[in-house]
């Protein structure tokens, strides 16, 4: 089922993943190794932008609501992904699906979720 909703991603995304598992992402840090910025401080913040800074780290993008809204941009690309699989029941903590706690019955529950029907 894996490599079927993989090859449905787009060339960019695929590429984006495989450059984020090899940290070689244009992190300010990165550049600043590649001798192509002369600084590694992040344009929010100030500290250092690293991947991890980028993703999860920057306070300031986290007090703005950033994170909240690229994680529930990826979920909706994710989920527009896996809806094309066929014999599925997806769930989604989004408008316009069904919520995953209708399976785990409770509040901690997963962003995304889908059984094989």
């Amino acid at each position: 089922m894996w490599s079927s909703v993989q090859s449905k991603l787009p060339k960019n995304i695929f590429n984006f993943t495989i450059r984020y598992i090899n940290n070689t992402l244009p992190t300010r840090k990165n550049l600043l190794k590649w001798g192509i910025s002369p600084t590694s401080e992040c344009s929010f913040c100030l500290n250092p932008e690293s991947l991890l800074h980028v993703v999860a780290g920057c306070k300031t993008c986290l007090n703005e609501g950033r994170f909240t809204w690229r994680h529930d941009s990826v979920l909706n690309f994710i989920a527009s992904i896996l809806k094309s699989v066929n014999h599925c029941n997806l769930y989604a903590d989004l408008p316009g699906y069904i919520s995953p706690s209708a399976i785990t019955g409770d509040e901690l529950r997963p962003d995304q979720a889908f059984d094989n029907t």
